[in-house]
């Protein structure tokens, strides 16, 4: 999969430049793990630390995700671009959980 969807969303949104790098890394994680109803966290928790050591564990016993930004960057805007990003590359059946590709 292309860039087109990060490409388009950034723009529809006027995204700033840490909220577009949020989108990015995003995508660059959807590319790695697929998504799926019964992951191996473990496995998706390497594969992510393989790519972005700065990943320690996922919080619970699924995948999950949190991106620091500075107080008015536009945190709710960026979960707007991540859902529209979901839905757009991945389809309105995506779960909110990885397995490994």
């Amino acid at each position: 999969m292309t860039v087109r969807h990060v490409n388009a969303i950034a723009g529809r949104l006027s995204l700033r430049p840490p909220q577009r790098r949020s989108l990015e890394i995003l995508h660059r994680i959807m590319e790695i793990t697929t998504p799926g109803k019964a992951p191996e966290v473990t496995a998706v928790l390497d594969i992510i630390r393989g790519e972005f050591a700065s990943v320690s564990d996922f919080e619970r016993d699924l995948p999950s995700l949190c991106f620091a930004l500075a107080t008015g960057v536009g945190k709710t805007r960026l979960m707007g671009a991540f859902v529209s990003y979901l839905h757009q590359a991945h389809g309105p059946t995506t779960s909110s959980c990885w397995r490994p590709t």
